[in-house]
């Protein structure tokens, strides 16, 4: 990410209807018509919101893998939690802002892979001046159809 866009972080509940039943991404079945509790998204989404902060993705690097990180994502990024093997993290590599897969490779070895295999991976090596993790991602949210968050928080 070559530019970074944080946005501040709701702290009052945001109560949306929760539907219990599940959505087969599959063949259809039929619709259940109860409806479940309300959830609380910030609850949901920001256990620490005092150490949390949001980012826009700029670039295809996580794009296609099991992280469903892609162009134009909006991630919610968690400050205090330890970053661990096969995590997404923001780091700082060299002074530059990027979203990478934290993976160990050895005892000693930690690496960035991105999700899309055209990218390379980065190793990270034992000088701490050119590198620097900035939280775990906890969260993405993307659009199926562009509207608000486009058009809100979109860098041009």
């Amino acid at each position: 990410m070559s530019r970074v866009t944080i946005l501040n972080v709701l702290r009052k509940p945001l109560l949306l209807p929760f539907f219990q039943s599940r959505v087969p991404a599959g063949f259809p079945s039929p619709a259940e018509d109860h409806l479940g509790v309300k959830l609380d998204l910030n609850a949901l989404l920001l256990s620490h919101p005092q150490a949390t902060y949001l980012v826009l993705v700029e670039g295809h690097s996580m794009t296609g893998g099991e992280s469903g990180i892609r162009d134009g994502a909006l991630l919610a990024v968690d400050c205090r939690l330890q970053p661990q093997s096969n995590d997404v993290i923001i780091a700082v590599v060299e002074g530059q802002h990027t979203v990478k897969r934290l993976v160990q490779r050895g005892p000693d070895s930690w690496w960035l892979v991105p999700d899309n295999p055209m990218y390379p991976a980065i190793p990270i090596g034992d000088e701490p001046d050119l590198f620097d993790c900035w939280g775990v991602v906890t969260h993405v949210l993307t659009e199926t159809r562009p509207g608000k968050l486009s058009r809100y928080v979109r860098v041009s």
